[in-house]
């Protein structure tokens, strides 16, 4: 009974290890329109639309899910400019200060495509992400803003 256990745990353990490793991430195309640059005059996200790519793909935006009705949008600081630091943040992600909590401002609904949730592996319940304010992580090489969706 011993032997069968250990062989067990050696035969799952590599299997586990891989599971988690292999994070699903997605190249996601989005457009932010703060100060009506990108969409009329709302601030947000105007567009989120997840593609179906294998995981070599570099892109500067991805996104993944981390619970049933939960999304985080990861944006590559090095491939934004600016301006459009300030469209996603309301102002350029410098000005923030280390310990101060941000929040990514949705004005409007934005309802996701079927194609997107397919890609984001999301339940089809959860078509939205509504107006509100979201948690926003501004690291040094990348942002991340958790949506939840309704």
């Amino acid at each position: 009974m011993k032997k069968y256990t250990i062989a067990m745990v050696f035969i799952l353990l590599p299997l586990l290890s891989f599971a988690q490793i292999q994070a699903k991430v997605n190249s996601t195309q989005t457009t932010f329109g703060r100060y009506g640059s990108d969409c009329s005059s709302g601030r947000g996200a105007c567009s989120f639309t997840v593609l179906k790519t294998d995981s070599e793909t570099i892109t500067e935006n991805t996104s993944r899910r981390t619970a049933e009705n939960t999304i985080v949008l990861q944006i590559n600081r090095n491939a934004v400019t600016q301006e459009e630091e300030i469209r996603i943040a309301g102002k350029p992600f410098s000005a923030f200060m280390p310990n101060e909590a941000v929040y990514f401002v949705q004005q409007e609904d934005l309802y996701l495509n079927r194609e997107t949730l397919q890609n984001l592996n999301v339940d089809a319940r959860y078509t939205k992400i509504s107006a509100g304010n979201y948690p926003m992580t501004i690291g040094k090489d990348k942002v991340e803003v958790t949506f939840i969706l309704k």
